[in-house]
């Protein structure tokens, strides 16, 4: 399971776009429009991707929700 949030802040606030769980990469890059391989460059815990420094881009958070 994966949590997708895309949200902007605006005025400090975070203004929520999608706040949904997914089963799969494969589920949210459909959702999103996106290839499975950017969504699993958003999912990676890596440095800052460069096409999220726009500005106007949302933030886009994908984590993986751990299973008990």
């Amino acid at each position: 399971m994966f949590d997708c949030k895309i949200y902007v802040i605006i005025n400090e606030e975070k203004i929520y776009m999608l706040d949904k769980q997914f089963k799969t990469l494969k589920l949210i890059a459909e959702e999103l429009g996106i290839t499975y391989q950017q969504a699993a460059d958003l999912s990676s815990r890596k440095e800052i991707k460069k096409y999220t420094k726009f500005k106007f881009f949302p933030n886009i958070e994908i984590t993986k929700i751990k299973s008990n």
